[in-house]
Formats: C-alpha cells, structure tokens, sequence
C-alpha cells in the first residue's frame, strides 16, 4: 500500500500518556509531506477501548503502547493478538511503542506480529511516517501471500479429491484385468496415488512458518526412521541438535531425506545427522550428487530414478525456505551428498 496525498489513512493511537499522545497526533496530522498525507487519528488510552474501537470502526493501523494500565511490556501486545485472533476482526498491522529501549524485546516484538517497535524518545516526524508507511506496505503484502497461500491449498485439495476418486475406482478394478498387465497398471497407480501427496505437500509446506517451538533433530530423525522402510539402512546422529522451528515440517523434511537417500544410494545406505555453524547437515555414504546437477535437484519433477516423482527433494526446499533456512548440496565425510542447513535459529531443549 502506497500512500499518495489523495489516500487516506486512519489511524487508532493507544496511549495512555496524554503528553505522548499529542505530540503524536501532532506529527501525523500536521504533515506536509507528498509521501506521507494528513491522517485521521482516534486516541484511546485502554487497550480495552482500543480492542472496542476495532469492533466499531475501520483502521489502516494501530500505534499501540506497551506501557497500558493492566499490562507493561511484550504482555500488551500478547493481550492485544489474542483480542483480534478470538473477535471478529479483520488483520489490522499493529506498530508498538514503548519508552524503553531493548533490542531484544524489538526483535521478540516483531516476531510477535509487530510491524515495527519505536522507542519514543527516538521518534520525530519523518520516522513517524516512514514507519508507518513501511508497516502498511508490509501487511499489503504479508495480505496478499496469505490469500494466495488460502487459494493455493483449495487448488491443491481439488485436485487431490478429483484426482484421487478415479484413482480409487481404477484400483479397485485391478482384479478384472489380465494378470500380465495387472502388474505395470497396479505400479503406475500407486506412482500416480504418490504424485498427488507430494503435490498436495508441496502446496502446503511452501507457507512461511508462523509459530516455531524447540524440536530435537536427533530424536525426531529417530522417529522418522522408524516409519520409513529402512531395510538393512543405518543412522547416526549427533548427541543433540535442537533448533526452533515447526515440529510436523520438520518430520517431513528428514523423512524426505532418508527415503531420497534410500531410494538413489541403496538399502545399505549409513547416514548422519550432524551440526554445523548456524545449522545443521544430513549426509550420507553414498556416490554422492555431481557439481553440474546440484543446481537442478531441487526443482519440482527433477529426478534420476524412474520409479520417483521429483518432488521430494523440492519439498525439502520449500519447509527449509518456509523456516528462512538456506539449504545446499556438497560433499559429504564418505564422499556422499551432504545437505546443509544454515540460518537456522537454536533451541533450548527442555
């Protein structure tokens, strides 16, 4: 959302201090700038007025204290997301101030949900309005992934249901067709049955990850490997690799790992799960992936092996890129493929 001077923008202050909030209202509804048009302000000094005035009126943004009567610090903003997420409100970006400075509670903000964190005493006119009106085109955007993500999944589960329903129907007449070709149908099917998860995977698994929580990697890979068929495979791991992220994306992306490497390698395969600088690895002991076609065996329907769909190893791209992780390929310790996982954010196991 670009602001021009024929837009209007409306603005809902929640400040309890009566000083700040008209020094505030002050700056936006006095400006002269071309980017950055007069606003309409409302002030509340509550964030129980403030949650009331979204349920009465439309807002372009929120300006909310974290200093209220009731609740101080990342609380406000906690008792606020919780206010919008159980109401009937539309998303409305909220940008939060306080008169504190800490780094830290910035970046636990913003990860919150919070557009931006403006420490008071550092805020005049210009960054007052840029703010705001990088925080509006923010949203605009975090809006328009969203409903594309929303039409992505519909897309994904019709054509899994009308996919899988003939599917269905053709399997179950597998037993009227003459054994010599039987066989080569019944493959193809399942082939078929394995394309539409992958394919309904991948639709899902491409969504940012909103809510992370710390997940061991050493006992998830375990788990895993317990649900894959494995035959004569083996597993290390390292003693302990807990990193944040989401728990079930995590599962998806080792268990995608182990059967890529089963699948390409061998039903003896060894392989090790590992930690790095920032991150984490999965390699094992195989003939490894050559330089010239690493930069291919992530894209979707990219596969050596007959039998394989070409999905796997994308989708691996997709939840690692959905975590902000950056995944590559090398040489593994044996000479096998080794995937690298860097950026990834530490855990504190419990």
């Amino acid at each position: 959302m670009s602001l021009t001077a024929d837009d209007g923008v409306r603005l809902l202050l929640i400040e309890d201090n009566p000083g700040d909030a008209k020094l505030f209202e002050h700056h936006l509804t006095t400006s002269r700038s071309e980017s950055f048009p007069p606003a309409t302000v409302s002030h509340v000094r509550s964030l129980d007025e403030g949650i009331e005035a979204l349920e009465t009126d439309d807002y372009d943004l929120v300006l909310l204290d974290l200093g209220l009567p009731g609740s101080s610090g990342l609380e406000t903003l906690d008792r606020y997301n919780e206010a919008i997420e159980s109401g009937d409100h539309r998303p409305v970006p909220v940008i939060v101030l306080t008169g504190l400075k800490d780094d830290a509670a910035a970046v636990e903000a913003i990860e919150r949900g919070a557009q931006d964190y403006l420490v008071k005493d550092n805020v005049d006119e210009n960054v007052l309005h840029r703010t705001i009106r990088y925080g509006l085109e923010r949203h605009h955007q975090q809006e328009e992934l969203r409903r594309q993500n929303e039409r992505l999944e519909q897309f994904a589960n019709v054509v899994s249901h009308d996919l899988r329903n003939p599917l269905n129907v053709a399997k179950g007449r597998i037993e009227m067709v003459d054994s010599d070709h039987a066989a080569v149908i019944e493959r193809n099917l399942d082939r078929m049955g394995t394309i539409i998860d992958d394919v309904l995977t991948l639709a899902r698994e491409g969504k940012s990850v909103e809510e992370t929580e710390p997940v061991d990697l050493a006992t998830l890979v375990t788990q895993c490997w317990d649900s894959v068929e494995t035959a004569d495979a083996s597993l290390s791991t390292a003693e302990e690799i807990t990193v944040m992220a989401d728990p079930s994306r995590c599962r998806q992306l080792l268990e995608n790992l182990i059967r890529n490497s089963i699948e390409h390698v061998g039903e003896t395969v060894s392989i090790h799960l590992g930690t790095l600088d920032g991150g984490f690895y999965f390699e094992d002991d195989g003939p490894g992936i050559p330089e010239a076609e690493r930069g291919e065996i992530f894209e979707a329907g990219y596969t050596t092996n007959e039998d394989g769909t070409g999905f796997g190893l994308n989708i691996v791209r997709e939840i690692a890129e959905a975590h902000g992780w950056a995944v590559e390929i090398t040489d593994g310790t044996e000479g096998g493929a080794r995937f690298e996982f860097t950026g990834v954010t530490p855990g504190v196991s419990s």
